[in-house]
């Protein structure tokens, strides 16, 4: 499953979804600071 972890969020819950075999997208890492209408999109 893919899952896209909100800045809010933290690194620690897409690190965890990644060790139990799921994709996950983590704002917090990739795209610090992206306004909320660029993560919908």
């Amino acid at each position: 499953m893919r899952f896209l972890v909100d800045e809010c969020t933290g690194p620690a819950v897409a690190e965890w979804l990644c060790s139990q075999g799921h994709d996950a997208f983590s704002v917090f890492d990739e795209l610090p600071g992206i306004s909320d209408e660029e993560v919908i999109r």
